[in-house]
């Protein structure tokens, strides 16, 4: 099986289609992430089956839960799940926000690269983050302990707006904050993985 067919073969098993050019881009981006890690070290392995399943397949299992936006996605690193969750979503609005210079340079030539109109690239800490338009979504794969990753998330998002952090194992506690509700946390399972994965969903107050 081919790099292709392994990439659709992965998106079927999580029911999800894509067009031609949706997928040459999510091939396209594996190979930008392949070629800038040597000199970047944006992710840990560089093996194509490793990238497409613990980052690409991983970032488009959230996609039926990503509905509303705009979208941020903090400490996007080397634009995970931001990237991927944009390409399935045009009609989506992101913004990608990480800290680290490299990192963020290399999004903005993936964005260029790709031509994805609906992507912005911020570098800068979430502290720092202003926004006009708050974001509706606010995403991201655990960055911090899970109390303050929330914490943080929740600081930036709409009120109503919804905050999903993408987890390993189930959490032990789940944690408390006075302005979320409705804390769920929910089994993913993406394609060729045997680790646990979950998605945390909270609503904002």
């Amino acid at each position: 099986m081919d790099t292709r067919e392994f990439l659709q073969h992965g998106a079927e098993q999580l029911n999800q289609s894509f067009s031609n050019n949706q997928l040459d881009q999510l091939l396209d981006y594996v190979a930008l992430i392949q070629t800038w890690n040597k000199a970047y070290n944006l992710v840990g392995t560089s093996d194509t089956k490793s990238l497409i399943q613990k980052h690409i397949l991983d970032s488009l299992a959230i996609v039926p839960y990503v509905t509303k936006s705009p979208v941020l996605d903090v400490g996007s690193g080397a634009g995970l799940p931001g990237i991927p969750l944009a390409i399935m979503l045009p009609d989506i609005s992101f913004t990608l926000l990480d800290s680290n210079g490299k990192k963020a340079r290399f999004m903005r030539q993936v964005v260029i690269q790709l031509k994805l109109e609906n992507v912005e690239i911020l570098q800068t800490r979430i502290e720092q983050f202003e926004a006009e338009i708050l974001p509706k979504t606010v995403l991201s794969r655990a960055f911090a302990p899970l109390e303050k990753a929330l914490e943080l998330l929740a600081s930036v998002c709409e009120h109503r707006g919804l905050i999903q952090i993408m987890l390993g194992t189930y959490p032990k506690q789940l944690p408390s904050n006075k302005d979320v509700s409705h804390i769920d946390v929910l089994p993913i399972v993406v394609p060729g993985l045997d680790s646990n994965r979950h998605l945390l969903i909270a609503q904002r107050d």
